[in-house]
């Protein structure tokens, strides 16, 4: 990120800290599509609305609208985002307006579009951790796909990171895949996984159809522990120390989100970052989408979406990866801001 969207960055989260009622929009993480090309056993993406309703010239608008009230930092999200004909062009658009640029990928068409998405700053590419697990999770072929999208985002020169989620069979093999990201010089991030437990449910399954994957407990707590080790043993581990501690600290097996405010941030959802879903629905937080409604910014356009978007209630803090990482930033954690800026520094 340049040297003035950081300047832009601390200016509006010090106003936000010193007015707290602002609300200043600088990140925002864009569902561009619910489709996908596979059927992962820990994700309900499918069980939502297939059809895409955004037309490219209609997010370059609302993206430019993003722009001018702030937004510096996007991230582009599914279902798979590759499946969008017009990420190439979406990516280009977006950078050229001056913001820094992400997404996430399972692999899906990165040989072939590489030089489509050439402009990105960073592909968080989603690995299950040693191929028997990642087999398992999501298949053979996505395997392939991953092992040619990686090689063809290194060879371009594009930072990259491996997203694992954490289950009981991936974090079997955390050094494994820890020495993986080591041999591949890349970033290797890590994330719980989510689930909801009541309905309606979103994107995320319900508990009962996760169990047998989910960590609980002291298994839980091991996990995290050993990844804080390694993180301070000098491993590639982009994701940070604060969050891995968030983590290992979390009081419940059950839920992904409290009433009590952490010791470590505040939730800065919806004030300073916020979440739009791929039917034009914005929401302070992609955790409270079953929660709570949100605004459409087909209707009404961004910044009217924005200024009336509703705040979590009763969401203090969360284990959401997306959530913690941010809420740590915005809440000028100095340790996890020096480690985004070490971990996402410019490689091409």
């Amino acid at each position: 990120m340049e040297i003035k969207h950081l300047v832009h960055f601390g200016s509006r989260i010090a106003w936000m800290h010193l007015n707290r009622r602002s609300r200043i929009p600088l990140s925002v993480h864009i569902v561009l599509t619910n489709r996908c090309n596979l059927k992962c056993k820990y994700c309900s993406v499918h069980d939502l609305p297939q059809d895409d309703v955004w037309s490219t010239k209609t997010l370059k608008d609302v993206i430019r609208e993003m722009y001018e009230c702030g937004v510096r930092r996007i991230h582009f999200t599914g279902g798979e985002p590759m499946l969008r004909k017009d990420l190439g062009e979406l990516i280009s658009y977006t950078k050229n307006l001056g913001i820094f640029v992400t997404f996430v990928s399972n692999g899906f068409q990165i040989e072939e579009r590489i030089n489509e998405i050439k402009d990105v700053d960073v592909v968080f590419l989603s690995y299950d951790g040693t191929p028997e697990v990642h087999r398992l999770m999501r298949g053979q072929r996505n395997l392939d796909e991953f092992n040619r999208a990686l090689l063809s985002l290194k060879s371009a020169g594009i930072n990259v990171w491996t997203t694992t989620v954490l289950t009981r069979l991936s974090a079997k093999y955390l050094e494994d895949t820890i020495d993986f990201a080591r041999r591949q010089h890349v970033m290797a991030n890590f994330t719980r996984l989510e689930f909801f437990t009541e309905p309606p449910n979103h994107l995320h399954p319900m508990m009962d159809q996760v169990k047998d994957l989910v960590l609980r407990g002291d298994e839980r707590i091991e996990v995290y522990k050993k990844l804080i080790q390694l993180k301070r043993a000098g491993a590639p581990i982009g994701s940070t120390l604060e969050y891995l501690e968030n983590g290992m600290e979390w009081p419940h097996d059950n839920k992904v989100y409290d009433t009590k405010t952490s010791k470590r941030y505040g939730c800065w959802a919806g004030r300073a970052y916020g979440h739009l879903e791929a039917d034009g629905e914005l929401y302070a937080c992609g955790t409270g989408v079953s929660r709570i409604r949100g605004k459409s910014v087909l209707k009404t356009g961004f910044r009217s979406a924005w200024e009336q978007l509703p705040l979590l209630e009763n969401c203090k803090s969360c284990s959401h990866a997306c959530g913690v990482e941010s809420n740590l930033i915005f809440s000028l954690n100095v340790k996890s801001i020096l480690n985004h800026l070490f971990c996402l520094r410019d490689k091409k």
